[in-house]
C-alpha cells in the first residue's frame, strides 16, 4: 500500500531521532454494515500528518489523490472520500454505499491489485456474501535489518489493522463473532501486518427468511 510504503521509506531515509518524533505511522480500518439488502462499506486510514507532508505535494488533497482510495463505482453505488485532522493524524475516510447485490457484483469485477486484495467480495448466492480481505506487504515494505525493524516497530506502536462486519447473520469468520451472531471483529498490530500477509475472512447472510426467529428457538 502507498501509505505503508511512505512509512518504510521514511524509516530508511531519515535519522533515528526524527523517526521517534514521527511515531505512530498508520492505522487501517475497514468495516461493512449490511441491512435491508443495503451495504455501507468504509475504509479509514490514519497517518501522522508530519510524515504525510514529506510525500504530499498538496496536503489539502492528500486523501483525494491517495492511490489506496482510487476505486471506481457506478450505477446505484456511491463513493465519498473525506479528509480530516485528529490530533497529530491526517484521517482519510472512504465510504461506498448501495444495494448489496450491485455492491457484490462491482467489487468482484474490479481489476486485481493492491487495493482490491482488501476489497474481495463475492456473492456466493442471492443471500450469502463471502468477504476475503488480504493485507499483503510488497517486498520493499518489509524491513531487512534489525535497525529498520526496531524503527518501524516504534513508528507503528499502537497502530492496528482492523476489520468489522455487521450483518443479519455471521456464518463463519476468522475474527471474533459476537454472541448474537450479528457482528465480527478482527485486528492485527500494524507492526506485524507489514512484515507478512494477513487475511480476514467472513461469510455472512445478507438477508434472513421471515421464519428465522422460529428456527433460532430450536437451535
Amino acid at each position: 500500500m502507498q501509505l505503508t510504503q511512505i512509512c518504510l521509506a521514511a524509516a530508511k531515509g531519515l535519522a533515528l531521532i526524527l523517526m521517534f518524533t514521527l511515531v505512530a505511522c498508520i492505522d487501517l480500518k475497514q468495516s461493512i454494515e449490511i441491512s435491508d439488502d443495503f451495504a455501507s462499506y468504509q475504509m479509514e486510514t490514519r497517518m501522522n500528518a508530519a510524515l504525510a507532508q514529506l510525500d504530499a505535494e498538496n496536503l489539502g488533497k492528500f486523501c483525494e489523490s491517495n492511490d489506496d482510495l482510487q476505486v471506481e463505482v457506478s450505477g446505484s453505488l456511491k463513493k465519498t472520500i473525506k479528509q480530516s485532522y485528529e490530533g497529530e493524524d491526517i484521517v482519510c475516510r472512504m465510504e461506498i454505499v448501495g444495494p448489496i447485490q450491485e455492491f457484490g457484483e462491482q467489487m468482484s469485477e474490479m481489476p486485481k491489485g493492491d487495493l482490491t486484495r482488501m476489497l474481495n467480495f463475492q456473492m456466493v448466492d442471492e443471500t450469502t456474501l463471502r468477504i476475503e480481505s488480504t493485507f499483503e506487504p510488497s517486498g520493499d515494505m518489509t524491513a531487512s535489518s534489525a535497525e529498520e525493524k526496531a524503527m518501524i516497530s516504534a513508528m507503528m506502536q499502537g497502530r492496528v489493522l482492523t476489520w468489522s462486519v455487521k450483518a443479519p447473520r455471521i456464518i463463519e469468520s476468522s475474527g471474533e463473532i459476537s454472541a448474537d451472531l450479528t457482528q465480527v471483529d478482527w485486528s492485527v498490530p500494524m507492526a506485524m501486518a507489514i512484515q507478512s500477509p494477513h487475511t480476514f475472512t467472513a461469510t455472512v447472510k445478507v438477508a434472513l427468511p421471515w421464519y428465522q426467529p422460529v428456527l433460532d428457538l430450536f437451535s
